[in-house]
């Protein structure tokens, strides 16, 4: 049986544009808005848009907003209907996010693009004006068509319409995300016009935020499962049943009562991002290039493996070892408590899934791990076996059919540098890869080396 939506829609009111209409938006962020307007609140409704494609929204737009979130766990199945979404754009209709933003009623912009969408060198966090989406939009401020362009025409209408101040809160996998969505917008803003620049500058704030809830890709049987319950939904989402949302204690004037959703206002979200890229988010990525190369399918069958389980404990041990966790948390009830979330045979959470965009999530995930441990002297066994087991993916995965942004360049690397050292030295080369900490460490290198030479094989 489906839960119903239990408030009027009619009655919704706009007030949130949500940029990058994935599964996770969908079974994450919205839920706890989908919550308030159950809870009385009007001022929820929310705009939806996907960047990049037209087959959400169309799908979306065909059943008017409305979808369905599946709950599962070992326990058995929860089925919810979501209304919130007023409506849904795709890129053909930029125009209506343009004006959204710049919509007195609109006080709250979240984005959930991943982290390559922004257009941005992920070590040096500056604006890569090389990036298409930003070389676009940048020579076409008017019409654009990437994240950044698309926040700065918006917030550029705003000023000029004199609606007033707003929060714009990334939460995408980014260590200080919303520090660093203003950088991008400010130097944007810069290039273009230097009054929008100043106005960004003293009308919105980006609070950091940090979210977790493991959500798989939207398959037929998801769908077959719905429709058998009653409900016709061409892009319902699957979601296990935990859901995280720490959001900085540092928001503009009239945004949603967030917190009595239950959503962590926090003044220290470094912390709590921290853990979660490191300690969930590492052993996701580690999980899946160890279980692509073992042949595993999904994370659940690659930590029931016992002979993989040792060595991702092994991993959470060493970057345990290191980590600064958030007042008054055990860092090691929390690193068992992902261990259990990844053993949760219902999510079948693929592997392959998570492997992509290794270039932009490593950086964030397990080189931070690394540099702090080699500063410390703790082992790196596992941490540099991590990066053999991503070299081993690039390896055995054809380069059109690798996802990654920078997947020519990575396969023509593993398939022509043979010797483990100097293809172990050229990714600490890569620019906007490594911190300068690792690519200047020797012993570093020959440690990576070594770790392909043992496990980055194909």
């Amino acid at each position: 049986m489906i839960e119903p939506i239990g408030y009027d829609r009619e009655a919704l009111q706009i007030s949130v544009v949500h940029l990058g209409l994935g599964a996770f938006s969908r079974a994450h962020l919205l839920t706890f808005l989908d919550d308030l307007a159950t809870a009385g609140s009007e001022d929820v409704g929310v705009l939806g848009t996907s960047m990049t494609s037209e087959a959400v929204p169309e799908a979306l737009r065909s059943q008017e907003g409305r979808y369905t979130v599946v709950e599962v766990s070992a326990a058995g199945h929860r089925l919810r209907q979501v209304g919130v979404l007023v409506d849904v754009v795709g890129p053909s209709r930029r125009d209506q996010v343009l004006s959204a933003l710049a919509a007195p009623s609109t006080t709250l912009v979240t984005t959930t693009v991943t982290e390559k969408a922004y257009g941005f060198d992920p070590v040096r966090r500056q604006l890569d004006v090389q990036h298409p989406a930003v070389a676009h939009d940048l020579a076409s401020p008017r019409s654009p068509v990437g994240v950044v362009g698309t926040l700065f025409a918006g917030l550029d209408a705003r000023r000029r319409a004199g609606a007033g101040p707003l929060t714009v809160a990334c939460c995408d996998n980014v260590s200080g995300n919303g520090t660093m969505l203003a950088g991008l917008l400010e130097e944007f803003a810069t290039h273009v016009d230097a009054d929008t620049a100043r106005w960004i500058a003293g009308n919105v704030v980006f609070p950091d935020s940090m979210v977790d809830r493991i959500v798989p890709a939207t398959t037929d049987e998801l769908r077959e499962e719905v429709s058998a319950a009653g409900v016709v939904d061409a892009w319902p989402v699957i979601a296990e049943p935990f859901r995280q949302w720490v959001l900085e204690d540092r928001l503009g004037p009239g945004v949603p009562a967030l917190a009595e959703a239950g959503v962590q206002l926090s003044s220290d979200v470094a912390a709590w991002e921290r853990m979660k890229l490191r300690v969930l988010n590492g052993l996701h990525s580690a999980s899946a290039y160890l279980g692509l190369r073992l042949g595993h399918s999904t994370i659940d069958e690659v930590v029931g493996d016992r002979s993989a389980a040792v060595r991702i404990d092994a991993l959470s041990e060493e970057i345990q070892a290191v980590l600064v966790p958030p007042a008054g948390t055990d860092a090691r009830a929390y690193a068992a408590s992902v261990r259990d979330r990844f053993t949760n045979p219902a999510i079948g959470h693929r592997c392959q899934q998570i492997a992509m965009d290794g270039s932009v999530k490593l950086p964030q995930r397990i080189l931070p791990t690394i540099a702090d441990a080699l500063d410390a002297g703790s082992s790196v066994d596992t941490l540099s076996a991590t990066l053999a087991w991503w070299v081993a993916h690039l390896r055995r995965t054809p380069a059109a059919e690798l996802q990654d942004p920078r997947a020519e360049e990575l396969s023509a690397l593993v398939r022509s540098t043979t010797d483990p050292f100097a293809l172990g030295g050229a990714l600490m080369d890569l620019d906007g890869f490594a911190p300068v900490r690792l690519r200047d460490d020797a012993g570093w290198r020959r440690t990576l080396g070594e770790a392909i030479d043992r496990e980055g094989k194909p």
